[in-house]
Order: C-alpha cells, then structure tokens, then sequence
C-alpha cells in the first residue's frame, strides 16, 4: 500500500481516525491520562459488526449484522459524500444510547477500515438501534445503562436491527427539501449524505460537550481537558481540518450557539472582513449577513470560499430552528442565484465543488460506485497516479499536494512586517516623529524652571532648550509649534510594577499581612485575583493584547512614559514594543535593559551566584516585602554573602530597620518605595527618615492595582501624605525628582532620560500650571491636568487643541474623555504588535470576558487558526502559591468568582475609589480624612 503522505486525504482520514481513541487509551502512561480518555468514561454502548467481511456490496447502513457486545463508542469521520457541496457542523458527535429512552441504539464495531469507510459514506436521516421488541425480550428487564457491560446476546449472535432517525439529520433533510421548494425543483433527489454531509470539529462522541457543565451524572470534561483535547483532534492531528479541505464545500452550516463559538474562533483569521462575524454575537445576528470563509487560492489565481450560515441546533432548539430555517434557505438562494451553488436537473442533485475524490473508488478498495466521476474537476492536473480507478478523472498525489498547500498557507501564522530600521534614538517610532517646538513653562530637573521656555524636537531627541526669545536652531521654521500653556516635565518613570494585573480592581483582603507569602497563599487571593488572571493571562493568550494596550493607555493618562513590570512575547519576539519605554525589554541599547526577581532568595551556593551573576548590571529585587523576621531576613542573607551593590535596586524594604537602611546607603544601593501597596499589604511602609538620612537615592513605583496605585499620580500623593505623617525631610521637589531624575539615574538611564537638556529623548509631560511650585504642581496634578504626554518625540496623548497643535492626523486619533475634558491618542507605533487595536475595544473585550469567567474559560478551548503555534505570554510573577488552610479555613467553601470588574483607566473618574479605601480598616487615618487622598481630586 502506498505510505501515508501518498495516500488520499479522504482514504487517510479513516486509517487515522478510527484507531484514535483506542490508542489514547491503552498508549498513553497511566500515571497521567491523556485528555482524550474523557470519552472512555462515558461509558459502553451496544455494538455490531456486518456478518460478512469486507464493506457490504450494496449502500446503505442497515446490513445483516451480528452483535458484538458493548464497548466504548469509536470516533468518527464525515458522514456522507466527501465531495457534498453542503456541510454541517457541530462540536463533537452525538451519544444517543447514554440516554433512557434510547439504550437500544448500536454502533458500528468492525474488524475492517473499509466497514467504517463504507459506514460512515452511506449514513444518512438516520442512525440504527435494535429492533426493540428484540432487545426488550432479551435485557428482560435488567439495567442496561453505559456503566453495565454485560452483553445482550452472545458475542457473533445474529441481531434484527432497525433504522432511528436522528432528529438532527431529518432536520438536515427538512433543510434541503425547503431549499427545493423555495427554488421549485418538483422533482428533485436532494438528499442528506449525498447534497448534504455532516462532521464534527472534534472526533470523539459524548451526549454533551462537559466543558462547563455536566448534568444527570454525566462526566465532567473541565476547561484543561478540553483544550487538550481540542489541542490533540483539531490541532495537532487535524482531523476536521483535512476533511474540510479535501471536501471544499460551497456552504458550511454551523448548528448551535456553542460550535458557532468555537468555529468563529478558530477560524476567524479567514472570514473575509466584510461581515466577519464575532464569536460573541447571538445567532440571529450572524444569519442577518453575508458571512464568507477563504480557503485560499489555487496556483493560478482561483479563490476558493464559502459561504458560512449559522443556525440554532435542531434538536436542543427545535423552534428557534424553525424560525430560522426560512432565513437559511434564502441565504442558499443567494448562493444559488450567485451560481456559487448549481443544481443538476439531470442527477436531481447540487452539483460537486471544486476538486477530485477517490473515496468510494480506486485501485486500492471499492466501498461503492462514485455517482459524480464525471462532474468533478481537480484543482489542479498532473500526471495519473494508480490510485485513480479511471485513469482519467484526478491524480491523487497532486491533489493532496494541492491540498495540504491550501491547509498550511490557512493554518500558518499571520505574516507580519519586518520591525522598522533602527535609527538614533533607537526607538522604532522616533525616526518618524514630527519636528516639534513645545513652549511654556519647562522645569527641567536640572535645577533650573524656565517660566517662558522653548523645546526643539527631531526624530524623537531633544535639539534645544531655551527661553522662548532666543533663535532657534536651524531646521525648525516649518515645526508644528504648540503653545502648552502649561508646565512641561520629563515624562515620568515607573520603577515598580506587575502591569498585566493592571486590570484588576483593587483587592480588599480585610486584614493586614505579616509577610508577601501570607497573602500570596491566601485563598481569598488565590479567588479573586490569581485564578480569574489565570484565565484572561494565561488560559486566553488571545486577551493578552487587548491587556497590554490596556494597562499602557492606563500608564499614559497619567503621564508615565516609561514602565517596569512588563514582560510579553508575540509570535517569538522577547521584545516587548509599545507606546511606552519598557525596562525589562529596551529596544536601544544605549538604554541597557534590566532584569528582576519577585520570589525570595534562599541561602544556597546556586541561588548566591546566580544573584551575583545578575548584579553585572541593574538588577531589581523584591527585598524584604513584610514586617516581621522572615521579610528581614532576606537582607541578612544579601549582606552576608556581599550582595548589597550599587546595581541593587531594591524595592519595598518595608521589614529593614535604621541601620539595615545604612549599610544600603554605604552600598551605593537603590530604592524603589510603593507606600500605597505596602499600606494596603502591611499596614505600614518602610522607614522613609531612614531612607532620607543614609542619603540612599530612592524612585517610586505605582506596585499594581489589586493593592497599589493606578498610576505615580496617585503614588506621589501617597508618598507626600506618608512622607507628611512620619516628618520626614521629603518635600515636592523631592518626590518630583523621584519619578523623573532619580529614576532614571537608578534605572541606569539617566544619561538620556530623566532631564529636559539637550540630546536628551524627548520623553515629555505637560500639565496645566496651577501651582506657583512647579514640583507641588506635579504632586497635585490628576489624569485631568494632564495636558499633553510625548514618548520618542510623538504626541501620544493630550487635551485636543494641543494634539491638533502637534499635527496629529484625525485618522490616527483614538478620542477619549479625562476628568471631563475631552482628549485625544495616538497609539500607533511602527513596530508595535498592538496597532490597529484601539483602546475602546480593548476595553469592550475585557470588559466581556471579565464579566463571565466561565465563558471565557470555555473560549481557551478553541484558538484563532495558526495562533495555536503562536509564543503569546505575559509574565504574572504574582501567582497564588499553595493556599495555607491556617489563614482562611473557611475560604475552602466559598464558590469561584465568576465575573470581574475592569479597573477604571483613572483615579479623577472614579469618585467610589475613595469610598472604597475608607472601609480598609488598617489604612492610616491620614489618607483616608478629609484632608487626605481624595482632597488631591476634588
């Protein structure tokens, strides 16, 4: 026999299909079932097999057979003509003997491939069961449901069997005969199995796909075993895949809301754009449109579609489909009238779409005559292989090759553009940037505040800074000159963060932490912050887009122009690129990038070197994160091995005391403060007059929002009220610095950041001037005063007379409304894997799949084709550990949330965040008062 990449598509598929499930059964280790051992769990069904070997001489499922006891049921392939121009679709196969009143029904159980190739051509309406006045007599009342596998009669003893129809199939039936009534074919032979097929995406069959759910007893498939099973059938082995492309039907009909789910889902990248469906949109709504698949094209330039009609399932929602039917039936007119379908007066049959097909008849087996030789044209000619029974009509090796092209070119990732040449600055987007004259007040951080101020901007660098009177440089007569009208600043610099739990509303633990693994092993924690991320993060790659545009718009409205805290993947590239500098993931290298640790040290010779190791450059670490010895003690372990460096960024230290503080200051170590995170987590921050005193150069970082700050705004109004109540020697000008100069002095950036100078990146904030003290001016400013934020030399966000002002384009603006002021994005960047998705509909997406953690769960099953192979992570770092029952003993019996509320992008447009921080009852009184946070936002 011819090997298996020389093999038919349509012959193949039977020697792959049929021995499936019975190798992921006995195969496979035992300590760790495979996915697809869900189905054996549904039980054992009756079964025959044909009396005769080899397929029956004649079509037709009903056959003399004898019965061969029960056994779990077998996958299976299409059901009818390969070549049908009509295909039905569903999720995976019905089970109808799991149910009462249907024990009697029988599934095929044969020695021979060509019995189930024979099988599965000529069913029909209809499935088959035992003639049940036979099978009453001989269960004589016994159980007999899928847990019982006593036999009926003895094994090879003759059985009468009968035909059952499917409701489903005679709903297909009813589908063709409607479509011939509409189109007045009086005499026609439409007919399901030969106009019509029917396959499933998933091969195995189960009375219910148990996703979520399971009912009446049934097993449980659960989200993980269903995506490895998904991953296994439609992924991996291809199994629906192969067909469809070796079937090439003209229409697919896709039955029931969930498979239309995951069909959308899969198959999204190939809709054509207009009238693509969403796969969160009702059906009524998807049979309103013209909804087309490609399959792509042909070598000489033939496009192959289909046209894709959604329906309710037949038989779970017989008068839905009923109200549908008739909106069906016209969509095929179309079909017709558009001669993308053809009816044959001759045959009474729709005549076969593009392509050859050797199922029924070659040179290797003959299950049954081909009634449709003579109409079928390949997709492309070559020389005659023996598999041809004609010698004429298709060479089989070419059409397999013209196949697996089609499904390669369908299945492989999308292409994407080569990343922009790198220019200086060595951000992709500052080649492009507009040349630009920003004035008003410029307080540079140098020490020096120019009240009547110039900037002069070039492909994202700083030319000039000057007072307005004096000449330009050379070059600038035709820039876009922007009256600000406000205070400009460096743009400010986030130096601890966890971004992708950035949509996560704040987290209220009712108590206070002794240490990071306390809450990180709390179940309450584990519920309502780890296991819905876990979802939308990391069951749902798809979503981690539509999150990272998120949290960086987020960034941007209060004016942070570059972030720690970020780390993602798309399609392969470690560089993360977006409308903000990244930390971790620098494109230039002149600004090194920088690697951090969450988790504790332990005190072992590899963990101690590898820490060493890191330390060859600015490493960030998560340093005594508590209040009690546990948290100290990572401090201890640093200084004894002499890991206390000047590269050490150490962030948190709420556990260190006055003299631990001065050995960091004597180290030359760095310190990243998050009060508002430590004062939600501990209940206290760490020694800020220690800080102050050992002169240790500290930023400040924003830590996440389950229990930390939406943005530096809100953190440098924290640190101020903090700094405030201990009486430490922190003033305005003190925290200003800490977000811009300090920052990125600590971040090892500071000879191109951090400053308003020349040849310095022009990483801009500009802010309504409301304080005679520029730096109290930058800790009172909310999202609303921001007038204007420049990352690379672009407009990235502002007020919409100054983006006017910058010659922003209207087609490249996204408008949105801050504080109520009216604003404007631009968020497109040359090599960013983000662009084309705006805010407001990443939003939109969140926003529905947070509200159901349940459905999104079950949308992880199926990915968008070629995304499957895709490298889509983001790093969450801040996972539940194993939940200690000590701490909420009673958590255990607390159902799992099933919706989340998206963080609001601003603090200025949520009033009921304050309401919110009164109720933490180990807040300090300072930032809930009158006089406290909210005073900032009134």
């Amino acid at each position: 026999m011819a090997g298996p990449q020389t093999l038919p598509i349509e012959v193949e598929l039977v020697l792959d299909v049929m021995p499936c499930q019975a190798m992921r059964r006995s195969y496979d280790s035992v300590e760790q079932a495979h996915p697809c051992a869900h189905f054996a769990e549904w039980g054992v069904y009756h079964s025959f097999d044909y009396s005769t070997a080899g397929p029956p001489p004649a079509p037709g499922v009903e056959q003399p057979s004898v019965y061969r006891g029960k056994h779990p049921l077998l996958p299976e392939v299409l059901s009818g003509c390969r070549k049908a121009p009509l295909l039905c679709v569903g999720i995976n196969p019905n089970l109808p003997g799991w149910w009462a009143t249907n024990r009697s029904a029988v599934n095929p159980y044969f020695d021979d491939y060509l019995q189930y190739a024979h099988y599965f051509r000529y069913r029909s309406t209809a499935k088959l069961r035992i003639r049940k006045d036979q099978y009453e007599a001989k269960r004589g009342g016994m159980p007999d449901d899928p847990t019982v596998s006593r036999p009926l009669v003895p094994d090879g003893a003759e059985i009468a069997l009968e035909s059952d129809p499917v409701t489903m199939y005679r709903a297909y039936q009813s589908l063709l005969d409607g479509l011939a009534e509409a189109e007045g074919w009086a005499d026609h032979r439409l007919q399901v199995g030969e106009d019509l097929s029917y396959a499933n995406m998933v091969a195995c069959p189960s009375a219910k796909w148990t996703e979520q759910f399971a009912d009446g007893g049934m097993p449980l498939m659960g989200a993980v075993r269903a995506r490895g099973i998904v991953q296994e059938c439609f992924y991996t082995r291809r199994h629906f895949l192969r067909q469809l492309f070796q079937s090439l039907p003209a229409a697919i009909l896709v039955f029931s809301r969930t498979t239309a789910r995951h069909f959308i889902r899969a198959m999204g990248p190939h809709f054509r754009p207009a009238g693509a469906p969403s796969e969160n949109e009702e059906l009524d709504s998807l049979l309103g449109r013209e909804i087309r698949l490609v399959y792509g094209r042909l070598s000489n330039g033939t496009e192959i579609d289909a046209r894709v009609l959604f329906m309710p399932h037949a038989s779970a929602k017989p008068e839905e489909f009923k109200v549908a039917l008739p909106a069906v039936i016209a969509g095929l007119q179309e079909e017709i009238a558009a001669r993308r379908l053809v009816y044959r007066p001759e045959t009474g049959h729709l005549a076969r779409p593009r392509g050859g097909c050797v199922f029924c008849d070659n040179t290797l087996y003959r299950i049954g005559p081909c009634d449709y030789a003579a109409e079928l044209f390949p997709l492309e000619t070559g020389a005659v292989q023996p598999l041809s029974a004609t010698g004429t009509a298709t060479d089989a090796a070419t059409e397999r090759a013209v196949q697996e092209r089609l499904l390669a070119a369908f299945t492989a990732p999308p292409s994407e553009d080569a990343p922009a040449a790198m220019a200086q600055p060595l951000d992709a987007a500052a080649p492009t940037a507009p040349v630009l004259v920003l004035l008003g007040k410029v307080v540079t951080m140098t020490g020096t505040v120019i009240k009547d101020g110039a900037i002069y901007i070039r492909q994202g660098e700083i030319d000039a800074v000057q007072h307005r009177p004096d000449p330009p440089p050379a070059g600038y007569e035709g820039a876009h000159r922007i009256e600000t009208g406000g205070a400009i600043y460096p743009g400010l610099m986030d130096l601890h963060n966890h971004l992708a739990y950035n949509i996560m509303p704040l987290w209220i633990a009712g108590r206070s932490f002794q240490y990071r693994a306390d809450w990180i092993r709390s179940k309450d924690y584990k519920r309502r912050i780890s296991d819905p991320m876990a979802i939308v993060a990391e069951m749902r790659k798809d979503l981690i887009k539509p999150i990272v545009r998120y949290i960086e718009v987020k960034l941007l409205l209060g004016g942070v122009t570059s972030g720690q805290g970020m780390i993602t993947r798309f399609k392969g590239d470690a560089l993360y690129r977006g409308l903000m500098r990244n930390f971790e993931r620098s494109a230039d290298p002149g600004l090194p990038s920088i690697s951090h640790r969450i988790t504790d040290i332990v005190d072992t010779s590899e963990q101690i070197a590898s820490f060493r190791s890191n330390l060859q450059s600015r490493f960030f670490f998560h340093l005594a994160e508590g209040r009690d010895a546990r948290a100290r003690e990572q401090f201890t372990i640093l200084r004894q091995h002499g890991l206390l460096h000047p590269n050490l960024v150490a962030i948190h230290n709420v556990g260190l005391k006055a003299v631990d503080f001065a050995d960091l200051g004597a180290a030359g170590v760095k310190v990243v403060w998050s009060p508002f995170s430590n004062l939600l987590l501990y209940g206290a921050t760490l020694d800020i007059n220690s800080v102050v005193a050992s002169s240790i150069p500290f930023s400040l970082g924003s830590d996440w929002t389950p229990s930390g700050s939406r943005n530096l705004l809100f953190e440098m109004k924290v640190a101020f009220l903090a700094a405030r109540a201990a009486g430490a020697a922190v003033d305005a000008r003190r925290l200003a610095e800490a977000v811009t100069r300090d920052a990125a002095d600590s971040a090892g950036w500071g000879h191109k950041l951090g400053m308003i100078r020349d040849g310095y990146y022009a990483d801009l904030l500009v802010l309504d001037d409301r304080h005679e003290d520029p730096y109290q001016n930058l800790v009172n400013a909310t999202e609303r005063e921001v007038r204007l934020v420049i990352v690379a030399g672009h407009p990235r966000h502002g007020d919409v007379g100054l983006m006017d002002a910058a010659g922003v384009p209207a087609v490249r603006r996204e408008a949105i409304t801050i504080g109520g002021r009216s604003k404007a994005m631009n968020l497109d960047h040359p090599a960013s894997p983000l662009n084309g998705l705006t805010l407001s509909d990443a939003a939109a997406v969140l926003q529905e799949e947070m509200s159901d953690l349940t459905r999104a769960a079950s949308k992880a099953v199926f990915v968008p084709l070629g995304a499957e192979e895709e490298i889509a992570e983001i790093e969450l770092g801040l996972q539940s550990e194993a939940p200690d029952d000590a701490f909420e003993p009673l958590a255990e019996a607390l159902p799992p949330i099933t919706a989340v509320t998206l963080d609001p992008l601003t603090v200025v447009d949520d009033p009921a965040y304050f309401d919110t921080l009164t109720k933490v009852t180990h807040l300090p009184d300072y930032l809930k008062r009158q006089d406290g946070i909210a005073n900032f936002y009134r």
